[in-house]
């Protein structure tokens, strides 16, 4: 079986998310929630500098920051998605409406593996680490990135 790779992994990743919203969602009309295991924490890359989140910034804000319009994919309560493409590649940009929706985004995201610049209420993934850098040098955040599964041929 071959794996999803690339700009489609993100928009896989967001999709689960929202199918997890809203079975989460449906919990909170009057049922109670199974329980669940809490959520893991993916620690920043070793060599990666920690900086300051920052403000949250929008999807017009930070695509403005990478050089491009963003074209929004999906605009949802939970989280808007949008894309555009420079001359470094293809970048993905969500802003999320808190940083737990962010967080189960991001964690489920990770497991393609990937590099993201997140910062507080946002992510932006990107085509590499060091496509990030000058992002990160602009918005602030931190990368991060994914563990993968690996690739079938």
């Amino acid at each position: 079986m071959r794996f999803p790779s690339g700009p489609a992994l993100p928009l896989l990743a967001a999709g689960g998310l929202a199918c997890a919203l809203v079975v989460t969602a449906g919990f909170t009309g009057g049922g109670s929630a199974p329980a669940a295991a809490p959520p893991a924490r993916h620690t920043p890359h070793p060599s990666a500098p920690a900086t300051t989140p920052g403000p949250p910034a929008s999807l017009t804000q930070i695509a403005a920051a990478l050089g491009c319009r963003a074209d929004v994919i999906i605009d949802a309560q939970e989280l808007r998605e949008g894309g555009c493409t420079t001359r470094a590649g293809v970048f993905r940009i969500l802003t999320f409406s808190s940083d737990a929706t962010k967080r189960a985004w991001l964690t489920e995201a990770q497991a393609y593996g990937g590099s993201y610049l997140v910062g507080t209420r946002w992510s932006v993934t990107g085509p590499s680490r060091s496509a990030l850098l000058p992002l990160r040098d602009r918005l602030g955040g931190t990368v991060e990135s994914g563990a993968g599964h690996g690739h079938s041929p």
